[in-house]
């Protein structure tokens, strides 16, 4: 390729906006600007560091309690209507749910007590060994202070 032919070349890319890296950016955010996003957002809690930070809130999943008024109660002469199993059987999933959905919730905070109970142990364990080490260094260290005074 000769020089003339190579120049040509540059210029038709230049030439072409859909080489042109300018209109690429606009479509969708370039890594770099997400990078610089999270750089001055570090920066920033870096400054305030003394600031607590506060983290969204986790939504649990909620059930509905039961309906403490129940509207669709037939009379004691009224037969059973063909809609009333429908009604019966969507009444039972949603108590079988809301029960189920408490028992995971128990079921989460005993394995929630369990492990903080599990980890307060360790902590403590911890303790202990690292001020029994302590209390030997520090005899070990008198020690030697106690042979160069004599």
């Amino acid at each position: 390729m000769s020089d003339s032919e190579h120049q040509g070349h540059e210029q038709t890319t230049s030439e072409n906006p859909s080489t042109d890296k300018s209109t690429s950016s606009d479509a969708r955010p370039s890594i770099n600007k997400l990078v610089d996003k999270q750089r001055s957002h570090i920066d920033y809690l870096m400054r305030n560091i003394d600031k607590p930070i506060e983290l969204p809130k986790s939504k649990k999943a909620s059930i509905k309690p039961p309906p403490e008024i129940v509207l669709n109660v037939r009379g004691s002469s009224a037969g059973a209507g063909s809609s009333d199993f429908s009604i019966y059987r969507d009444l039972r999933r949603k108590e079988n749910l809301r029960i189920k959905h408490m028992d995971a919730e128990a079921a989460e905070e005993g394995a929630r007590n369990e492990f903080e109970k599990e980890a307060d142990a360790l902590k403590r364990r911890d303790e202990e060994k690292t001020a029994k080490k302590r209390a030997k260094r520090q005899k070990r260290r008198n020690k030697g202070k106690g042979k160069d005074e004599q």
